[in-house]
């Protein structure tokens, strides 16, 4: 059993939980932080924190002094989704978030050997404009367009002059895993438009409008497997690795694939704005969740900003793929993969066994 202390932020988020559920599940001491509580922890010890907050990080991690890991993986989003993407205000929070997190467990912690944080395509300015094919670390990143990330990677650079931990950055592509409550949520958004089409009588129609963008894809469980060699490899130690599940992913391609896992025939090309249309399915996701027994709570409690997110995706056009390179993290030893079929599989899946989505017959 291993005997690292493994402290997780993000705890209720879609990477969060799989790193919470993964080293739990694995042995590892750990101990998981978020503002609300999760639905389980699975055996990992929890605690409620506002990362904002540094009398409230001092205070709350004052008792830690074995952790050998820190995987932050909190993420604070503004209201309206992509334009806070580059918001000042966005970023100076994410930055103090980490900050507030490393300041309050690093000078206390002897044996902390790592800190890894989470960035994206974003890096290249896949939210701004075209990104060069095959974008790699340390080439290709924009650092004209405001991020956290960059805030973030810059304090811990620094922070770690001299010291004897390292720190790692990862970029997944589209992320896609379980939780309540994301900001992010591309498969409970597509669930719950699903049942209520289903309830409804309907076949699963396309929710954008003519040929749908390319994407590559990172599974959450890929991401903790990730966490936990970027904790231990010296070849992680001060690098950003791209991330993703090893080929390129078309949703609408998909689509018959999310129609089985949700027991559903494909239907017609029916443009559907999420932010806008989704709202007026409340009360019959109501109706679904309580006629079903689910765990799942009201729409939007369930999916908040997933809803921007996933018009986001859907309206995606074929001209601009957020095509990183992933040959640096391949060769530096990691090389976990994953088909996309089987991960949609068993995310919708895992969401029925979970009684988040009903299941199907």
């Amino acid at each position: 059993m291993p005997s690292d202390h493994v402290l997780i932020t993000g705890a209720t988020g879609l990477v969060g939980r799989a790193c919470m559920h993964h080293y739990a599940s694995q042995g590892y001491k750990t101990t998981a932080v978020s503002r609300r509580t999760p639905p389980t922890t699975y055996g990992a010890s929890f605690l409620s924190v506002d990362l904002s907050s540094a009398s409230a990080c001092s205070a709350a991690f004052a008792h830690l002094t074995d952790v050998t890991q820190i995987v932050f993986a909190a993420l604070h989003e503004e209201p309206d989704l992509v334009s806070g993407w580059t918001s000042p205000a966005h970023v100076e929070r994410n930055a103090a978030m980490l900050r507030n997190c490393v300041e309050a467990v690093a000078p206390q912690n002897p044996g902390l050997r790592n800190v890894t944080i989470l960035q994206g395509p974003k890096a290249y300015g896949v939210h701004v404009h075209p990104v060069r094919p095959g974008a790699r670390e340390d080439r290709d990143e924009d650092r004209e367009i405001p991020n956290f990330y960059w805030a973030q990677q810059d304090y811990l650079a620094e922070r770690q002059r001299n010291q004897s931990w390292s720190w790692t950055v990862l970029r997944p592509a589209l992320v896609i895993g379980m939780c309540v409550g994301g900001a992010m949520n591309l498969i409970a958004t597509l669930g719950v438009y699903g049942a209520v089409l289903k309830e409804r009588g309907e076949k699963l129609h396309w929710p954008g409008k003519g040929e749908a963008g390319m994407y590559q894809v990172t599974d959450t469980d890929v991401i903790a497997k990730a966490c936990e060699w970027a904790g231990k490899s010296d070849e992680a130690r001060n690098q950003v690795f791209n991330l993703e599940n090893g080929e390129f992913m078309g949703l609408k391609d998909y689509w018959p694939v999310v129609a089985e896992c949700l027991g559903m025939e494909v239907g017609e090309e029916r443009p559907f704005s999420f932010t806008k249309d989704m709202p007026a399915m409340k009360e019959e996701w109501d109706k679904i969740r309580k006629g079903h027994e689910l765990q799942a709570p009201d729409q939007e409690k369930y999916l908040g900003q997933s809803l921007q997110f996933s018009d986001f995706i859907c309206a995606r056009s074929p001209g601009n793929p957020s095509a990183m390179s992933t040959v640096k993290i391949r060769q530096a030893g990691f090389n976990e993969t994953l088909y996309s079929d089987e991960m949609l599989r068993k995310w919708f899946k895992m969401y029925q066994d979970e009684r988040l989505l009903p299941k199907i017959s």
